[in-house]
């Protein structure tokens, strides 16, 4: 059902005028599948992904820089954990291939969240973070443009 057939349906049943139990049960149950259809993202919003043109690709990079440069770190620290380059060292140096500034992004971003937890396990290295943002950008069970839309609908929220 959707949202349209919800209101004709709430319309319907207030027209009537009858105020049965019954019928005030099924107005408020229809009310509220409307508001949850309504405020569902959109299948247009998942092939968003903060850019500008509204087509689907990837971040552009002072999207990423500005991302990246307001992340709160788990540590108490803001801000990139490490720069451009340096995350540009460490996927030369592993053969890992993709876009270099989603890779910086996604580095960054695997330090923020999970700084705290790689070090209470004895995991906090750059070989982790770097193997992660490679695990996060490569993920077969996620639609492309992953981080565009973990950018859109968690970090920029």
């Amino acid at each position: 059902m959707d949202a349209k057939m919800i209101r004709e349906n709430i319309r319907e049943l207030i027209s009537h005028g009858e105020t049965s139990y019954e019928n005030c049960e099924r107005i408020i149950l229809l009310k509220e599948a409307l508001k949850c259809l309504e405020e569902e993202p959109k299948e247009a919003d998942y092939a968003g992904n903060g850019r500008d043109d509204g087509e689907e690709g990837p971040l552009k990079k002072d999207q990423i820089v500005g991302w990246v440069g307001a992340i709160k770190n788990a540590d108490g620290t803001h801000g990139g954990h490490w720069t451009m380059e340096q995350t540009e060292q460490a996927r030369k140096q592993r053969s890992i291939d993709c876009d270099p500034v989603e890779f910086y992004a996604a580095m960054n971003m695997m330090y923020s969240d999970y700084c705290k937890v790689a070090e209470k396990v004895g995991a906090s290295s750059v070989d982790f973070y770097a193997y992660m943002a490679k695990a996060f950008l490569e993920d077969k069970d996620a639609r492309p443009h992953k981080l565009s839309r973990y950018y859109r609908f968690i970090a920029e929220k």
